[in-house]
């Protein structure tokens, strides 16, 4: 007979439950084996249904694998997972529900949840107060559904456009890294959709076939100490997909994965701290999000932290902007396989407006501050046509630039990988040098406290310590660096811009030249300058700025004079 019982361990787990006189389903009493054979949907579904009759509760897992396919989850649910028991997913697909009948279709950062047209496990729709919380785990059982010995990779770029073609192909089909090839596979393991007050503590959530959790539209969420440990060869097994929430606060999480760590999309006020982060993709994925911060992160990943604007992607085109990255420490590997990415600790993309179509500023205002990275390749900051990136700001970032392994250097190194914002396969990746920051089409950059370091004996695709491209209002405060090969490169290389004052800042010692420039206009300050490592201060050497004050034209001979001061107008 089914029946409401409540064991002793939780009388000690639940007291505050017990003081509002919830009810507690134990899925035992409904029919649950737990013994990872018995597939436990039905009775899983009936604890559930049995709370809701009772206007909410607890539905309570002693320890045991639960065999489940799809369950749906109501308002006033919470599962409460005793320490040793699991949700398992099945390894029949048929056991899962189809996706359409819950309204998700394939509108990106919409209505679109994971690949493939199935749910996974756990699905709730138009509910609030939902929870999962306890010391136990949810197992998607991913690698059922995955052929591991196939590589997956997407037609996204022309490879007679990357540096060499052959090598680059080879790199990129190898499974040694992933992606792999998914087989009929799951949907999102678990999904909030049209959901509100929604919260996730404690658990362990473990390969999953696909996107692992998913919010979606979703009002008020609080995700804290969980983890999610994933096979790192699975594609689209994204972490967190937070997409069009507002809201949204995760704390103290420890995420390995092998597509992206967090995917945030369209959303305001998601607050994300003290978390670790392990990816083959990007650790953060972030996309038309306003009035958000991440702060206390570390990262050991492919690409750092993306921001991403798609002209007919990700919440109707709305703008990035607004968003504070602090307190922050990136390891960056260059990976071979189908992954996104190049190794860049910060990445932000934008893709160019449609011909005669004003599209405005679609990246604003994100600040980085106090940001620690060893990279296997640079800061890229990718402006589009009529719509460059404005108002970013660089404060303490620290960037230790060391060498991939050669093997990866030669089969994929000295790329750009613009794919998602690119608007065509040709300009997917391509080949190209690679400065230690590199920005173009950007207006009001400010650069403060940065610094670049290089690793001895880098690959020769490696160049400029800063180079800017086609930009507009431009200051550079307190930079010290040089260029990474000895014989070529500047510290600072400016090109096609207008509007730019460097002040406090420092030529490290090898430095060729310590600043490049090419049609530039409105050159304001140059001082301050300490440019004692430098072979070359400026070139070409006639070009001034309004204020210059204490900078040779070529690096001076020792002598005991001290130099002269001058201010002189621009030509």
């Amino acid at each position: 007979m089914r029946k409401f019982f409540l064991p002793l361990v939780l009388l000690l787990l639940a007291s505050s439950l017990l003081a509002q006189s919830s009810p507690v389903c134990d899925v035992r009493g409904f029919g649950a084996k737990g013994d990872g054979v018995t597939l436990d949907t039905t009775a899983v579904s009936d604890a559930i249904a049995a709370c809701v009759k009772q206007g909410g509760g607890t539905v309570y897992f002693a320890p045991g694998r639960y065999v489940i396919g799809t369950v749906q989850l109501y308002s006033h649910i919470h599962l409460l997972l005793e320490s040793g028991a699991a949700l398992v997913g099945s390894h029949d697909i048929h056991d899962y529900l189809p996706s359409p009948p819950f309204r998700f279709a394939r509108h990106y950062g919409i209505d679109i949840t994971g690949e493939g047209a199935v749910l996974g496990m756990l699905i709730a729709k138009s509910a609030e107060d939902v929870s999962i919380e306890g010391q136990g785990e949810i197992d998607g059982q991913g690698d059922t559904f995955m052929g591991l010995q196939t590589s997956h990779s997407g037609n996204d770029y022309m490879e007679q456009y990357v540096r060499n073609p052959e090598k680059f192909e080879a790199a990129m089909s190898s499974v040694e890294y992933g992606p792999v090839e998914p087989d009929n596979r799951p949907g999102t393991m678990i999904v909030f959709f049209h959901c509100s007050n929604v919260r996730l503590h404690g658990i362990t959530l473990r390969s999953s076939p696909n996107w692992t959790l998913h919010l979606q539209d979703v009002e008020g969420a609080a995700i804290s100490d969980i983890q999610i440990l994933n096979n790192p060869k699975v594609p689209n097994n994204d972490g967190i997909d937070c997409m069009q929430c507002r809201h949204v606060r995760i704390s103290n999480c420890t995420i390995n994965t092998g597509d992206d760590g967090f995917a945030i999309v369209g959303s305001e006020h998601v607050n994300v701290s003290n978390c670790s982060i392990s990816s083959r993709s990007a650790a953060i994925r972030l996309e038309s999000t306003k009035l958000s911060t991440f702060t206390g992160l570390s990262m050991d990943t492919n690409r750092g932290i993306a921001v991403f604007a798609a002209a007919d992607k990700g919440g109707e085109n709305r703008s990035t902007e607004d968003v504070i990255f602090s307190d922050i420490v990136i390891r960056t590997r260059l990976i071979p396989g189908g992954w996104w990415g190049k190794a860049e600790p910060i990445y932000i993309a934008v893709q160019p407006c449609a011909s005669g179509v004003p599209c405005g500023v679609r990246v604003r205002n994100v600040v980085f501050n106090d940001i620690t990275a060893e990279a296997e390749n640079g800061v890229l900051l990718w402006g589009g046509e009529g719509t460059p990136i404005t108002g970013i700001e660089l404060n303490g970032v620290h960037l230790h630039m060391i060498a991939p392994d050669p093997a990866l250097s030669e089969s994929v190194g000295g790329n750009l990988d613009l794919r998602w914002t690119a608007l065509s396969k040709r300009d997917g990746i391509v080949k190209s040098d690679i400065p230690a920051f590199y920005a173009k089409k950007v207006s009001g950059l400010r650069l403060q406290d940065v610094q670049v370091d290089w690793a001895d004996s880098m690959p020769n695709y490696f160049s400029d310590g800063l180079r800017i491209e086609d930009f507009k209002d431009l200051t550079i405060d307190s930079f010290s660096g040089r260029q990474a090969q000895t014989s070529t490169g500047a510290a600072v290389s400016l090109q096609n811009g207008s509007g730019v004052s460097i002040i406090n800042s420092r030529a490290m010692p090898g430095t060729q030249t310590s600043l490049q420039l090419g049609k530039v206009q409105d050159r304001r300050v140059f001082v301050n300058y300490d440019v004692k490592g430098a072979t070359k201060v400026i070139s070409p050497r006639n070009q001034r700025f309004d204020t210059q004050i204490g900078v040779p034209a070529t690096k001076p001979k020792a002598t005991t004079q001290s130099r002269s001061t001058q201010t002189k107008p621009k030509p």
